[in-house]
């Protein structure tokens, strides 16, 4: 038997962000090693000189930064604790860093027929700005050296970046944060993490681990990136999170790196993971591929599936044609199953879906699989839904489809549908 109830889609508004889910980790940043680090500082290696490229050739390069004059700007950030002096020029690669990271996402969109002319960044004297905030504590205050935790960086990190900037739910800030420690590491470097959440349509926060500016991940150009990008010089006693290999290729941690950027600037956006093309989508592991979309490099590329893209397309940071004047977020009442039985592969959900202006469209995810189920794109103030969800056979148990509903004024809407599967 199946019982149907109906179901108010909450508003996402900045006090309820976290709760909503849309802050993630980056895979498994924070976590303790089996043995703990020395809790003093290694002297740091000589940074290798690029190796033979040999073969591979550059088949895009990314288009550089612009100042597009929009409202919705993004805000550069380097945040250097007291105990820590800042990474050499550390502005020059963070443009670099984020100008691979507007290419990924105006390439893609533009490749799907969605009108955007890419991210708007601060300008100042004609460059992109980069906005250096001192911290008031040592490194070690942030990160928990050598219980390090990323959510506890996030913590601490961000109301200062707010006090000197402004409230998140204001700014979508892109944060690098100088506090990863040196030593040995399963992973990456001690200390290393990357997360992200969507604070409201006008602000949001990514914030990542400043290893990835280190000299031998980071250019100070992009033509200097590309020859980082097709270099397999080993980096001695590190390893990348990619395939998990002592001693990786330099490549794959400006994939991790640069990867990561992107996936947690999803979030930023209110964007969910999607797991279903785990080698491909952005907001899975396919951010660790980057280096396809650039080189003549064999095997997948990084790209948005059509179900986060239609989600992506209509925020107020990329979309060309947001309405911007539209500040009421859309709402729906759904209806949808109580109970299902094992093994059932479909989901019917109905209801009426509005908003004041224009809808934009709407997406179904299941934490349980860490994976989108598909989505719609929408068109005027009420669409009447009546939808099925093809879902993987399903086992035993509590189950929940989180719906995401998105105006084309960039306003978020969650629901959180509870099912038990018998």
């Amino acid at each position: 038997m199946h019982r149907a109830c109906r179901m108010n889609v909450a508003r996402t508004s900045a006090a309820s962000a976290l709760a909503v889910a849309c802050l993630a980790a980056f895979a498994a940043f924070g976590a303790a090693p089996a043995a703990k680090p020395p809790p003093t500082k290694a002297p740091a290696a000589k940074t290798p000189a690029p190796g033979d490229t040999g073969a591979i050739q550059v088949m895009v390069r990314p288009e550089p930064l612009r100042d597009l004059g929009r409202k919705n700007k993004v805000r550069l950030v380097y945040f250097v604790p007291k105990d820590r002096r800042p990474t050499d020029h550390w502005a020059e690669k963070i443009t670099v860093l984020a100008t691979f990271m507007n290419d990924l996402y105006t390439r893609d969109l533009r490749a799907k027929g969605y009108p955007t002319s890419g991210l708007d960044f601060e300008f100042q004297n004609a460059k992109p700005l980069v906005h250096l905030v001192a911290g008031k504590d040592a490194a070690a205050d942030y990160s928990g050296d050598p219980d390090f935790d990323g959510r506890r960086q996030w913590s601490r990190i961000l109301p200062q970046v707010e006090a000197d900037l402004g409230k998140a739910r204001d700014n979508l800030f892109i944060i690098f944060a100088e506090t990863y420690s040196e030593g040995p590491w399963k992973f990456e470097f001690p200390g290393g993490f990357a997360l992200g959440c969507r604070f409201s349509p006008c602000g949001g926060v990514g914030m990542f681990s400043a290893w990835v500016l280190r000299d031998e991940f980071c250019a100070t150009t992009v033509e200097g990136q590309l020859r980082y990008l097709a270099d397999s010089t080993p980096i001695p006693g590190r390893t990348a999170l990619h395939r998990m290999k002592a001693d990786s290729p330099r490549f794959e941690f400006i994939e991790d790196g640069f990867g990561a950027v992107a996936h947690e600037t999803g979030h930023a956006f209110g964007l969910v993971h999607d797991r279903r093309a785990d080698d491909v989508e952005i907001m899975g592991n396919g951010f660790r591929h980057l280096r396809n979309n650039y080189l003549d490099t064999p095997g997948p590329k990084a790209a948005f599936l059509m179900d986060t893209a239609r989600m992506l397309r209509w925020s107020r940071f990329l979309a060309d044609d947001c309405d911007l004047a539209d500040n009421q977020p859309p709402a729906a009442n759904i209806t949808h199953p109580t109970r299902l039985r094992a093994g059932a592969t479909t989901l019917l959900l109905a209801g009426d879906l509005t908003d004041d202006k224009a809808l934009g469209a709407i997406q179904f995810f299941s934490p349980r699989h860490d994976w989108v189920l598909g989505g719609l794109d929408l068109e005027g103030r009420q669409v009447c839904l009546n939808h099925v969800l093809v879902v993987p056979p399903l086992e035993k148990g509590p189950l929940e489809v989180v719906v995401s509903l998105i105006d084309r004024g960039g306003n978020l809407a969650t629901a959180r549908l509870k099912m038990e599967v018998e």
